[in-house]
């Protein structure tokens, strides 16, 4: 059984993580405008830093807001009721999957589907 509470904590955690790691690369970049930025992420709502980075960020911070972008996309899962179910199939995501990355938003199945493709 998926504790969706239990989860929320996790990916809340990790968001958090994310999020101070990308303050801190941008923090070390030698690109000003990347200073500049990190003035801007601090004074603004945490939920709207995909759209503030968006296209201002080069391949360097690409692993860091893709997986922000995951964490984000599994919370507003959890919130509208629909955390642990497939976004293709919409059956249940089995839990040891949910456990390995609570990220996932396909079953195994439809993962074998889209990466055979």
């Amino acid at each position: 059984m998926i504790n969706a509470q239990n989860h929320l904590l996790i990916l809340n955690g990790e968001l958090k993580k994310v999020r101070t790691s990308l303050l801190s690369a941008l923090s070390n970049s030698s690109n000003l405008l990347h200073h500049s930025l990190v003035e801007t992420l601090k004074q603004n709502n945490p939920e709207h830093w995909l759209e503030l980075t968006d296209r201002q960020l080069g391949n360097e911070y690409r692993s860091l807001i893709i997986r922000l972008e995951q964490l984000e996309a599994a919370v507003c899962q959890v919130d509208i009721g629909q955390y642990g179910y497939c976004c293709d199939c919409e059956e249940k995501i089995d839990s040891q999957r949910l456990n390995a990355d609570p990220t996932i938003q396909r079953c195994a199945s439809c993962e074998s589907k889209i990466k055979s493709n």
